[in-house]
């Protein structure tokens, strides 16, 4: 379908904003995708924050937002249409980099929105030099753009990412909680914000206070104590 968007069934996470997104030592990241003044590009791993930096972005521009992982089966015509697009975000662009067709197509798709007056944010898992991309021209495009690559957190900063998160949506996660989260999960973002996606339902069905008691009981299956009703 060409000059024409394609419905896309994809849709922005509830959570997603720059409010509930904890820029710590990634602040100069924050401000670019806000301010959005000419295209950039953010990497980092799995787990970086990386694609909920850039749904927030995307909501806070009213962009178009394509996670490619999702629509490769789709194949290249999914970005027909979206040449004259005044913001687009283009996520997981890793899974198309080593396919020469995908790339000539991602090219021209860009060089369109910004002949055409627009800005474009694209994500990926490693800085543009190092990705391996099949078409050159296209690793010169975006390294011509601002590039951030996202630090990961220490753990004074999980802590805060922790808190903030509970404090959006509405409950307190105790210190000792936090601790303990730290100390015994995996230290990946989506990890510990799993954790606490579970300590929050649980707590909600519960009808119960997050303490360090139930935490254990909802997260530790090596722990006696058994998880609430």
């Amino acid at each position: 379908m060409k000059g024409a968007q394609l419905a896309l069934p994809v849709q922005l996470r509830d959570t997603a904003s720059f409010d509930s997104y904890y820029a710590g030592p990634n602040l100069d990241a924050v401000r670019a995708l806000q301010e959005l003044t000419q295209p950039v590009v953010i990497f980092g791993a799995p787990g970086s924050g990386r694609s909920h930096l850039l749904q927030a972005s995307c909501r806070a521009h009213r962009g178009a937002y394509l996670p490619l992982d999702q629509l490769y089966d789709a194949g290249v015509d999914v970005l027909g249409g979206y040449e004259n697009s005044s913001t687009l975000f283009i996520d997981d662009t890793d899974t198309i980099l080593d396919q020469r067709r995908w790339c000539i197509a991602l090219l021209r798709t860009l060089d369109a929105v910004r002949v055409n007056g627009g800005r474009y944010v694209i994500a990926l898992n490693r800085a543009p030099e190092h990705s391996r991309a099949a078409l050159p021209d296209l690793t010169t495009r975006l390294q011509q753009c601002l590039v951030f690559g996202l630090k990961p957190l220490d753990d004074q900063h999980r802590a805060e990412l922790l808190q903030l998160r509970a404090h959006h949506r509405g409950f307190n996660l105790p210190q000792d909680v936090t601790r303990w989260l730290l100390n015994t999960l995996p230290r990946d973002t989506g990890s510990l914000l799993h954790a606490l996606d579970q300590l929050d339902h649980n707590a909600l069905r519960a009808k119960r206070r997050i303490t360090l008691p139930f935490a254990h009981a909802v997260l530790d299956p090596a722990d006696e104590q058994t998880a609430p009703d």
